[in-house]
């Protein structure tokens, strides 16, 4: 099908923006405005309503790296518009195979067509869809030609200190004499140098990030600040106007007794640090004053990918879903929530010895009554799936509020946008933090005690003996999530826990 020949005029529609491999190095919002241009005037021209726009501001090669894409996917297999504008196939598809086709086959299923400006594709038409599967195969060579190149010229690039990758906060991609660099972005530059300042005056991480999100800061790839946020620009040395190579390691799964792929940060030593071409935020006395401070105070230690703790990603406090973290604080593990005034925190060794009491009580109850379920308390996830109801009610007054706002004029449509932009987004997790409820919920439902009660003997008769790490994946092997709640000025043991069993052990 081509754009030439059949009318297009009527259909509505999304908008998709991304930035090619082509155009790196040069700044992403610059980038990203010319093609919505481009965009709406042929929109405009066809007849094509525009009804909403999916901005692809982080770049990754996976599918799942690219979070507008997994909102635009969603809403494509909902079948909310008859078509998806982009500049190029390539842009909604170029990255793994596995990723292409999961891609292609919601636009073909939906019977949602991608129209460029050079061409319509209507994957429900054997010749175009060949057509995309080929473009789209193209596309994969030459970006794995690309990457070769650059991992080829990656060790000079750095040596000469010009190389940047994503740009960090406070600052936007530029090219200066043909090598990608940075630029000072000042609406955030002045945030950073805010946080250097609160620090040298004593305020710690955590108090700093409720300071920048009170006064409307928001990092690049979450909702608002948080005390590990801070905590990295305050010990990256891009802002002294360094570039900094192997930062990272990555731990293969079952490496160290993990269960999946993590990814660690190294500790200073083993840096690459080298001069780079962009300009300091942060002058370098100011940056050492800071590391100096760092170095005489308490921080947890970081992670490198060993399992210490038997409950590490099983734990998650009730009131925000966050997971519950360990930490030793004057020489005794306590478990506690990172979000500050939520649940109270309580000493590690009760919580995990009422977890295996809970087991072992389970256990027992299943043999003497394997006809039962076990009796598990389901009122902390209706609570919360009642509160969930409650905040997505609250959205959609506030979705129609804005509407109303709009006819006034009290806002433009390019306001309008983006608080609903902005809306929509925090929708979109309410209603992902509700279905998993739902089905945790219903795994609380048992149809196979006996296998439970099998399962469970086995966990609590290879759980002395064994490390945090093998103790971790024997409690996972039964539990997937156990909700955690405590009020605050609370009893010690005055918590409560939630469990919820994995359905393949059901």
């Amino acid at each position: 099908m081509n754009h030439e020949t059949t009318s297009l005029s009527g259909l509505d529609a999304a908008v998709y923006l991304r930035k090619s491999r082509m155009e790196e190095g040069m700044a992403t919002d610059e980038v990203l405005a010319k093609h919505q241009k481009t965009l709406y005037d042929y929109a405009a021209t066809q007849g094509i309503h525009i009804l909403e726009e999916y901005p692809e501001v982080v770049s990754g090669e996976s599918l799942y790296a690219r979070p507008q894409m997994l909102r635009l996917l969603q809403d494509v297999e909902d079948g909310k518009y008859d078509a998806v504008l982009c500049m190029d196939l390539d842009r909604l598809s170029r990255g793994r195979m596995k990723d292409q086709g999961i891609i292609l086959d919601a636009f073909r299923e939906s019977g949602t067509l991608i129209i460029t400006p050079e061409k319509t594709y209507d994957l429900s038409d054997e010749i175009d869809e060949e057509y995309a599967e080929l473009k789209t195969f193209i596309s994969r060579r030459e970006y794995k030609i690309i990457n070769k190149r650059l991992r080829r010229g990656l060790k000079q690039t750095i040596q000469e200190g010009c190389y940047v990758a994503n740009a960090p906060y406070g600052y936007r991609n530029v090219t200066i004499d043909r090598k990608p660099t940075l630029e000072i972005y000042e609406p955030e530059a002045k945030f950073v140098r805010m946080m250097y300042d609160l620090y040298l005056q004593g305020y710690g991480c955590d108090t700093i990030a409720h300071h920048m999100n009170a006064l409307g800061a928001k990092p690049h790839r979450a909702d608002e600040f948080s005390r590990n946020t801070v905590r990295h620009i305050l010990k990256n040395p891009t802002f002294a106007g360094k570039v900094v190579w192997d930062q990272k390691t990555h731990i293969r799964k079952g490496t160290k007794g993990n269960l999946k792929h993590i990814t660690i940060y190294n500790p200073r030593e083993k840096w690459t640090i080298v001069e780079g071409l962009h300009p300091a935020i942060i002058d370098q006395e100011t940056y050492d004053r800071v590391q100096a401070r760092f170095l005489g105070r308490y921080h947890p230690p970081r992670n490198d990918g060993t399992v210490r703790s038997p409950l590490a990603g099983l734990v998650k406090c009730a009131k925000c879903g966050q997971n519950m973290q360990r930490m030793v604080m004057k020489k005794v593990p306590y478990l506690l929530c990172t979000r500050a005034g939520c649940c109270a925190s309580t000493k590690f060794p009760l919580v995990e010895e009422e977890i295996l009491n809970a087991l072992e009580e389970t256990m027992h109850r299943l043999v003497q009554q394997p006809t039962s379920v076990p009796g598990v308390d389901t009122s902390v996830a209706k609570t919360a799936l009642t509160a969930l109801a409650g905040e997505l009610a609250a959205a959609d007054r506030q979705k129609a509020r804005l509407y109303e706002l709009l006819e006034m004029g009290e806002y433009d449509l390019p306001l309008f946008r983006e608080r609903m932009a902005v809306l929509k987004e925090k929708r979109a997790g309410l209603e992902r933090r509700q279905a998993e409820l739902q089905r945790e919920l219903e795994s609380m439902q048992m149809t196979n005690p006996s296998a439970l009660a099998e399962q469970i003997r086995t966990v609590l008769d290879a759980y002395g003996p064994a490390d945090a790490a093998h103790r971790n994946a024997l409690l996972k092997s039964v539990l997937k999530t156990v909700w955690y709640t405590k009020e605050k000025k609370s009893k010690p043991a005055d918590f409560h826990l939630t469990y919820v069993f994995r359905s393949e052990v059901l």
